[in-house]
């Protein structure tokens, strides 16, 4: 991969005060647990520098003292640690628990607009590979980091405090290991947010793969499936060689400048030792501190790889996060009241990416009506129903549901009082009782009148668990008919006064569609119906048919008046009766 070709976005501004502050107390805890343990910690080599230096002088002397406060020590580090462990994990992952609840939330209420344009594949790196860096950052990055920079500043000081002329010997490797360490770091920086990045892509393909493994293997396009994986995992390995290759660059380094200071240390120490100005004990704790030296910052080097994608997927959740809701959006207004079914569009346009959907339709909807909206593919039937639902919001004109704008109108109040069946069959991995009876408070008569309304009483009644079959992972063991009966019933049973099919005689039989009408007349009564719909024979008892082609309304009535007046019409119905 050409590095020069990729330039990384730039990071999302990332406020860690406010990250940190619904957590103060936890973290907090946290932080006095990693001192207490690495203070106690770097108390070990010059206790065991004093006893040997005790023993030295005076063979004979009784240890018992030495050992019994080394012993409570090594107990204290053991429990501070024990606390440091479990603070670091609970509140790690309770702000991983946190934030991927308000990444939901925020997704459950974000504009529909917002949601189909942004990849579904980033979505899914920000609820998980996101998340859990930003848990990593937490329970290793903070811990680690902490512990490194109290080792490292506690290390530096004692050596200082046992010999000055040595101590300066010693430090002075860390200019060579940190000028280093910031050399191939600032290197790698970009390649982790790379790596990141292209996790969503590989996210992004095995999705299309797993879905659409049905038709890629029908048209025997595994190898154009395997090509296009091949493709981003190639990228991801690249990107991984990359890093590799400058940690390989890092470690050499530190072993040679490490060891040349070992060595050096040795030769001025041991003359020290010899000439009397330090002690036995006081060299042996010096080499433990200069070991103690060089480990934090190994630690801090390979945190702060941690630490920078922790801070990219912060950045990224945040981006989503900080995304603000679109305004005046359905919903944004009071009025909350029983509806009678009565749609109004008036010089409505839609655009989408600088495209023209719909262009200035305007009609009227009667409530208790039967009302179809044909048209071919892409004539832009189904952002009517979009709209209607207040999903998107149209580029002009005005939209009212029994003579009140929709912009006004309370979301809950009027999306309960609407069913929709959408295009695609939209069924979860539960039973079939809890895919239609998706809201709380339903009563079972209307459960069971849906399901009669729907034709599903004689298929479930046909299944050895009724109601409580389970539903497979996208709905496999059902036909698509089913599918569709399913959701039918699913908006049927909050009773609604206003019913919009979009495309629903594309998966039922003629037979069944005709049943299902009669049933919605009998048991919901009043019920405003607008059915989407490519086929004139369903629909020829209709109280109004809307035309539509290229998001213009071309002619509206019922089906006798429509065959005198309207051209495209007949040619319509023409072309479906030679193919019928």
């Amino acid at each position: 991969m050409n590095e020069d070709k990729v330039i990384p976005k730039k990071p999302e501004k990332i406020d860690l005060i406010g990250f940190f502050k619904p957590y103060t107390r936890l973290i907090i805890a946290t932080i006095l647990a990693v001192v207490v343990s690495n203070a106690l910690n770097l108390l070990i080599p010059r206790m065991i520098g004093t006893s040997l230096d005790h023993f030295q002088l005076n063979p004979g002397f009784n240890l018992s003292s030495d050992f019994i406060f080394l012993g409570l020590v090594l107990v204290g580090i053991f429990l501070a640690t024990l606390v440091q462990i479990y603070l670091s994990a609970y509140t790690s992952e309770k702000i991983a628990s946190d934030y991927r609840f308000k990444l939901i939330d925020k997704l459950s209420r974000q504009s529909f607009g917002y949601i189909t344009k942004t990849k579904p594949s980033d979505l899914l790196t920000n609820v998980t590979s996101d998340v859990d860096a930003i848990k990593n950052l937490v329970s290793q990055g903070l811990v680690n980091a902490l512990s490194a920079l109290i080792l490292l500043v506690g290390s530096v000081t004692l050596l200082l405090s046992i010999n000055l002329k040595l101590g300066l010997i010693a430090i002075s490797v860390l200019p060579i290991l940190i000028v280093a360490f910031i050399f191939v770091f600032s290197r790698i920086t970009k390649y982790f947010k790379l790596a990141q990045e292209n996790l969503s892509k590989i996210n992004k393909v095995i999705n299309e793969s797993v879905m659409g493994s049905m038709l890629i293997r029908v048209l025997n396009s595994q190898s154009l499936e395997q090509a296009k994986f091949e493709k981003v995992n190639q990228t991801s390995k690249e990107i991984g060689y990359k890093i590799i290759d400058s940690f390989s660059a890092l470690i050499p380094i530190v072993n040679l400048v490490s060891n040349l200071a070992v060595v050096i240390i040795i030769w001025f120490g041991g003359n020290l030792v010899v000439s009397g100005e330090l002690s036995l004990g006081q060299f042996s704790a010096f080499i433990s501190y200069f070991n103690l030296l060089i480990t934090p910052i190994f630690i801090l080097g390979f945190i702060s790889n941690l630490i920078s994608r922790s801070f990219v997927s912060l950045g990224r959740i945040n981006k989503v996060l900080n995304a603000p809701l679109e305004s005046n959006q359905t919903g944004s207004g009071q009025v909350s009241q029983k509806i009678k079914g009565k749609i109004e569009f008036k010089k409505v346009s839609l655009e989408y990416s600088g495209r023209q959907v719909l262009d200035e339709l305007s009609f009227v909807i009667e409530p208790g009506t039967k009302n179809a909206i044909l048209g071919p593919t892409a004539a832009g039937k189904t952002q009517i129903f979009s709209l209607l639902t207040g999903l998107v919001k149209p580029s002009s004109g005005e939209i009212l549901i029994d003579d009140v704008p929709l912009g006004d109108w309370n979301l809950d109040s009027l999306l309960s009082q609407m069913g929709l069946v959408f295009q695609d069959s939209v069924v979860f991995n539960t039973s079939l009782k809890e895919n239609i009876q998706f809201k709380d408070g339903l009563d079972q008569k209307a459960v069971d009148m849906a399901i009669k309304t729907a034709e599903l009483d004689e298929l479930i009644s046909s299944l050895k668990n009724g109601l409580q079959t389970q539903v497979s992972e996208r709905g496999t063991n059902l036909s698509g008919g089913q599918k569709q009966r399913l959701m039918l019933a699913r908006s049927l049973v909050i009773k609604p006064k206003i019913l919009l099919l979009d495309d629903f005689t594309a998966r039922v039989d003629i037979q069944t569609e005709k049943q299902i009408l009669a049933n919605l007349e009998k048991n919901y009564p009043g019920l405003t119906l607008v059915s989407i719909t490519q086929k004139i024979q369903p629909i020829t008892a209709y109280d109004q048919i809307l035309l539509l082609m290229q998001g213009e309304l071309l002619a509206t009535g019922k089906h006798q008046k429509l065959i005198q007046d309207s051209i495209e019409y007949q040619q319509i119905y023409k072309s479906q009766q030679s193919t019928d």
